[in-house]
């Protein structure tokens, strides 16, 4: 029997391009910029080696998070609150709570983002934000674990060992997303694939995108489940957005 193959790579080269042809670009550009302008005062407050998330990302992070609508979402690695208000601006329509933690700090005041977008519907996501400051990972998901929070989309930025994949094997949903940062050279995205592809082996791993002629490697990656895999006619993302 004669079978069609595609590599991992040749669908994330799929993926990351129908993205930038997505309708909501403009949507995801406005956050990206509204977030980075709002949460800047406090780089400077709250100083790290490790930096914020950069507004490519961050336009990217958007637009992943908008593909799939998640319900209940799970952040490690909080920091100033980028990635996680992005995240909860691009879910308005379908999240339920998102769970963030910080080892390191205690510097996410969410009141002073209360009225941060000029959508109403946007400014409400905001309350649904649970933020769980210098608590390390393996805490918080124990907490969601005894709470019985079933996570359907988990965004890493910190170092995650063997006794959290045991926790969040747990808690994810068999559809659970997993969407990577710093995925570059030895750095921790890289790691933690290594290690949830060893909990997860059923999902496939898709590789940052190369930005057209700059050629310039963003840091995100994504684990996906092979079972939601679908084939469309459309030429387009089959999904309003």
């Amino acid at each position: 029997m004669k079978k069609f193959w595609l590599s991992e790579k040749m669908l994330a080269s799929t993926f990351w391009n129908a993205l930038d042809s997505s309708i909501m670009v403009d949507d995801a550009k406005y956050d990206a910029r509204l977030v980075a302008n709002r949460t800047s005062p406090l780089v400077q407050k709250f100083p790290s080696i490790a930096g914020s998330i950069s507004l490519d990302s961050s336009y990217y992070l958007w637009l992943i998070t908008k593909y799939f609508s998640p319900v209940n979402i799970c952040e490690i690695g909080t920091y100033i609150g980028r990635s996680t208000l992005l995240m909860t601006l691009a879910a308005a329509d379908s999240l339920k709570s998102l769970h963030t933690c910080d080892g390191t700090f205690d510097c996410l005041d969410l009141n002073i983002f209360k009225q941060i977008s000029s959508c109403d519907r946007k400014n409400k996501s905001i309350d649904k934000i649970k933020y769980y400051g210098k608590t390390m990972s393996t805490d918080m998901l124990k907490k969601l674990k005894d709470n019985d929070v079933g996570i359907d989309f988990i965004f890493i930025d910190g170092r995650i060992s063997k006794d959290d994949c045991e926790i969040i094997k747990e808690i994810s949903t068999k559809d659970v997303i997993f969407l990577l940062d710093d995925f570059e050279g030895v750095e921790k995205g890289v790691m933690n694939a290594m290690i949830l592809r060893n909990f997860f082996p059923n999902h496939l791993l898709l590789e940052p995108p190369i930005m057209g002629d700059r050629r310039d490697r963003l840091n995100l990656a994504m684990l996906i489940p092979s079972s939601i895999i679908n084939v469309s006619r459309q030429q387009s993302l089959p999904v309003e957005m």
